[in-house]
């Protein structure tokens, strides 16, 4: 069910950045609860929000390099400025629980322009080289081949027995994101 016409998708766009930056443990989590603030739901996050006015936005600000209180904090990378475009255009459009997908073509699945955005929106939030989860660095092709080549990137976020799923809360990849993938992989996946 693709978006229309530039419309963000809250569950596909917009969640796995909050949980990947924001709703982890230590911080927005469900447990942790920083200042009281959680965002790992469309309710919570919504809360933080004025729609139509991201300028007025708590949760908007705060992500904004320079303001006083940004997120996340160091040493986690800054959401990046297509991640923050995504939040602004978001909040501009209503701030609305839209559950529609991103477009999820059948062209040949590339690193650069399939697989590593997939990675930034889904993971690299809790797997950087400041933050690394479970031990687990994403943030470069070289880092991501041997979770490829043992096949646990693939049955993590498959959700599979005996793998831990991931992203461990919000929305799961798409099963077409997941085909994509598994394309990559088939053709041998190419840095390209």
């Amino acid at each position: 069910d693709p978006c229309q016409d530039e419309e963000i998708s809250f569950y596909h766009q917009v969640l796995p950045i909050m949980v990947a930056s924001c709703a982890f443990v230590g911080c927005h989590d469900a447990e942790t609860a920083a200042e009281g603030v959680v965002l790992d739901t469309y309710d919570n996050i919504r809360r933080q929000v004025r729609p139509g006015r991201p300028g007025d936005s708590d949760l908007y600000e705060s992500v904004l390099p320079g303001s006083d209180d940004f997120m996340p904090p160091p040493p986690a990378p800054a959401l990046t400025n297509d991640q923050l475009s995504i939040l602004r255009n978001w909040i501009l459009q209503g701030a609305r629980e839209t559950d529609c997908g991103t477009a999820c073509g059948t062209e040949t699945p590339s690193f650069s322009r399939t697989i590593f955005p997939l990675v930034q929106d889904y993971c690299l939030g809790c797997h950087n080289s400041h933050r690394t989860d479970a031990l687990v660095n994403l943030e470069t092709y070289d880092l991501i081949m041997p979770y490829i080549q043992s096949g646990s990137f693939l049955s993590t976020i498959k959700h599979e027995t005996l793998f831990p799923p991931m992203p461990p809360s919000g929305s799961k990849v798409s099963d077409c994101r997941v085909l994509q993938i598994e394309e990559w992989i088939a053709q041998g996946a190419p840095n390209n």
